[in-house]
């Protein structure tokens, strides 16, 4: 919500472009410093090839990897945030928001369902995959439990007629803030491994038990990946593996 006073309006509207507007410039640079191998990169040619309807899956995590990695796959991100007065009054929700034109500055066709309804703007994302918009969700966010997929990302993919691209990732060296998702930041000139799964169609089936049994499913591929990511950086086999670097 802007502020209502219209000079505190203009401040802040200029405040938040100026900053995201730097904060772009910097991540750009922090971004060359960076050393990517992606793994499983064909079965996105694949999807968008077909014209297949897709939606992202990452752990919360590792949100970061995908402003360094894939922002330019014009991919939708939703977001949200606690309908509270004490928050529309935080600097949280200020830096929120420079965070948010930050990401579009990038790039990312971002859906800020805080606008309105938040029955709405779920409606309004699944309509944008309906429409052929990849999208990116944390199916452990927006507040955890950590590494816990929800039902929900199963839901709007069987309602947009999407199917799920699971990802993983592995830093060499990074920074873990004290969030409930350990949200972590690769340092700069460390290698950042991304393992991309192969699709996952949703079952038609959309009662409370199909959903929670596929969402384990899902959180279990995820897993997988992202040790598969550490294997690649780390483990005895990575020197087998047939590694692309990919230059965002």
């Amino acid at each position: 919500m802007l502020p209502k006073h219209p000079f505190k309006r203009v401040v802040y509207r200029a405040s938040t472009s100026l900053f995201s507007t730097f904060a772009a410039v910097i991540l750009s640079i922090y971004q060359s410093t960076l050393t990517f191998y992606v793994e499983g990169e064909n079965h996105l040619r694949i999807l968008r090839a077909k014209k297949e309807n897709h939606i992202l899956a990452i752990w919360h995590t590792f949100v970061d990897a995908v402003v360094f990695c894939l922002h330019h796959r014009d991919l939708c991100i939703y977001s949200d945030h606690p309908r509270t007065e004490e928050y529309e009054n935080s600097t949280t929700h200020y830096f929120r928001e420079i965070g948010l034109k930050t990401l579009k500055a990038l790039g990312f066709d971002v859906l800020d369902a805080s606008l309105g309804k938040q029955s709405a703007g779920i409606m309004n994302f699944i309509k944008k995959i309906q429409a052929g918009v990849p999208a990116l969700v944390a199916p452990d966010g927006p507040h955890g439990p950590i590494y816990e997929a929800k039902p929900g990302v199963l839901y709007m993919a069987a309602k947009a007629n999407s199917c799920i691209v699971p990802v993983g990732v592995g830093f060499s060296r990074r920074i873990v803030s004290s969030n409930w998702d350990d949200l972590s930041f690769p340092l700069p000139f460390s290698r950042v491994a991304l393992v991309i799964g192969e699709p996952i169609y949703p079952s038609t089936d959309l009662s409370e038990e199909s959903l929670a049994k596929q969402a384990l499913q899902l959180e279990q591929r995820l897993d997988e990946l992202c040790f598969r990511a550490n294997e690649i950086l780390y483990g005895p086999k990575s020197k087998e593996v047939s590694q692309e670097v990919a230059s965002p």
